[in-house]
């Protein structure tokens, strides 16, 4: 057992950032990035790639047409967000109520309390929906005493959370998801879990808000065509029309899926052994990272606002589209789809 400072609070947490990713910004979604630290505070250890490339979320992809960044939980959490704990190889205790689930919203933050406490006793975070800036981040001490919990954001700040604002702290939905105890997995089953469930993302065959949003191929197709409309607008002279946020959105998403495809092509290195099939795949996800890389350059610090970069980075987008495609089409002969 670990050393706590209290009762109620995790002792030496920090949030988790991957040492190992020198060619990318690391673990950018807030709920892979969240369940990273907390498998890491548990095990003592985390393999980064492993984690990424079998949930699947190395090969996500969501984009919204106006570049919010709420495309980020625009998918079936009750699905998605405990597998990638169960595949990573630990049981997962979930409780969510969503927003058309209001009768349900005493009884599931009473269930969703109680089971925060027993895990923060039990050296575990729970990983938990907005606790502050519409993100995942993590429960990580509660106080009985002044009815708050300790959390820590998804940029690593501890702060707090009043108890009843679980599951209501500016958007209505309750959604936490523990750790627990270790499960066995046969690997070779967990990685065709994972490279079916990037088969089924790839051809939008799970939920999404359609069209407003668009995940799986089709998002790229979307991703290139806001910078289209972004270079005509700058060329049109309605430039004042474009929200300022908007370049802080575009590097969003970029770090997103430019980090994301480099997971994607870590892990197909790990797994693919002399397949001639995965060999192809790992070279056609290799071509995707380094292809969304310039994306994410031009966004990361002093952006390139002119028409002509926007156009080229769209025309980049649309042949990151092609080698996706390619390595999609590679999986499925694995999978003898």
């Amino acid at each position: 057992m670990r050393c706590i400072i209290s009762a109620n609070k995790l002792d030496k947490i920090k949030w988790y950032t991957d040492p190992k990713a020198k060619d990318h910004p690391g673990i950018f979604h807030s709920y892979m990035a969240s369940l990273a630290t907390a498998l890491n505070y548990v095990d003592r250890k985390l393999d980064p790639v492993w984690l990424m490339g079998c949930s699947a979320f190395a090969f996500r992809i969501f984009i919204n047409e106006t570049f919010c960044p709420s495309a980020m939980s625009i998918f079936e959490w009750n699905a998605i967000l405990p597998d990638a704990i169960k595949q990573y190889g630990h049981k997962c205790h979930y409780i969510s109520r969503m927003w058309d689930e209001e009768d349900l919203e005493k009884e599931r933050r009473e269930e969703a309390h109680k089971a925060i406490k027993e895990a923060i006793d039990n050296n575990i975070p729970a990983i938990v929906w907005d606790i502050k800036e519409t993100e995942w981040g993590l429960i990580v001490g509660y106080n009985d005493k002044s009815w708050k919990y300790d959390t820590m954001t998804c940029k690593g700040m501890f702060s707090f959370l009043p108890y009843k604002k679980l599951g209501k702290n500016g958007i209505d939905i309750l959604s936490v998801a523990i750790p627990i105890e270790k499960s066995k997995r046969d690997k070779d089953e967990v990685i065709r879990n994972s490279l079916k469930a990037t088969v089924a993302h790839a051809e939008q065959k799970e939920w999404n808000k359609r069209p407003e949003y668009q995940d799986g191929l089709p998002a790229f197709d979307l991703w290139a065509l806001l910078h289209e409309r972004w270079a005509m607008l700058i060329d049109s002279g309605r430039a004042t029309n474009i929200p300022k946020d908007i370049p802080f959105f575009a590097k969003y998403y970029a770090g997103h899926y430019y980090s994301a495809r480099c997971y994607a092509r870590d892990y197909l290195d790990t797994i693919k052994g002399a397949d001639s099939a995965l060999n192809k795949a790992h070279e056609s996800y290799t071509k995707v990272a380094s292809l969304l890389q310039p994306v994410w350059d031009n966004f990361e610090d002093k952006p390139d606002l002119s028409a002509d970069k926007l156009r080229s980075l769209s025309a980049t987008i649309k042949s990151a589209k092609q080698s996706e495609e390619e390595g999609i089409g590679y999986i499925k002969e694995w999978l003898g789809e």
